[in-house]
């Protein structure tokens, strides 16, 4: 598909849908889309977008995903291109994901990166990492070492919260202000 169409796509979505904000970058080959909804929109489908890529070949899925309320059972059915519907369990798990459907992005606070370098999540590699997914952290605590110019600078917790995400993958570039941890204020 080219850029044209796949432009042409996200405005279709974009113009069909209840979005409020559409955040688009690329940083060293990499592109992000991020998109913003009103949590008074509940009752809207969702698209969601599963694709793994690989140097031989891109597999593509689409399904759309039904909201449910909170008085609802803890299920969710997905309805895939084919009209097959299944249906996935929402129990809650330590996994990042479930915790960010449940938080809003006004429940969040996020820690950014001070400085353009290479993200480390831990001190030495083999290590473990200095904070990782439901850990508490408070103010001025160790999150992460940006490397620049042969310096690493241990990068200090703004807030007091417990780490819902970690955005960024270890030994990554990162850019100046960009959004490293989503942490859920205490």
């Amino acid at each position: 598909m080219s850029l044209q169409k796949k432009i042409q796509k996200i405005i279709d979505v974009i113009n069909n849908s209840n979005i409020e904000e559409i955040e688009i970058s690329s940083f060293w080959g990499a592109q992000k889309i991020k998109l913003s909804k009103s949590v008074k929109n509940q009752q809207t489908p969702i698209i969601v977008k599963d694709s793994q890529s690989t140097a031989i070949n891109t597999a593509e899925q689409t399904s759309i995903v039904s909201p449910v309320n909170k008085e609802d059972k803890k299920e969710q059915k997905v309805e895939n291109q084919d009209g097959n519907v299944a249906s996935e369990s929402l129990e809650p798990s330590n996994q990042s994901i479930d915790k960010k459907q449940v938080l809003s992005d006004e429940d969040l606070e996020y820690q950014k990166a001070p400085l353009v370098g290479t993200f480390y999540a831990s001190s030495k590699p083999g290590e473990p990492p200095f904070v990782s997914i439901g850990d508490t952290v408070t103010k001025g605590q160790t999150l992460c070492i940006i490397e620049a110019m042969k310096i690493f600078n241990e990068i200090e917790s703004d807030f007091d919260g417990e780490i819902v995400e970690v955005l960024v993958d270890d030994e990554s570039p990162v850019e100046f202000n960009q959004e490293i941890f989503s942490i859920k204020p205490n």
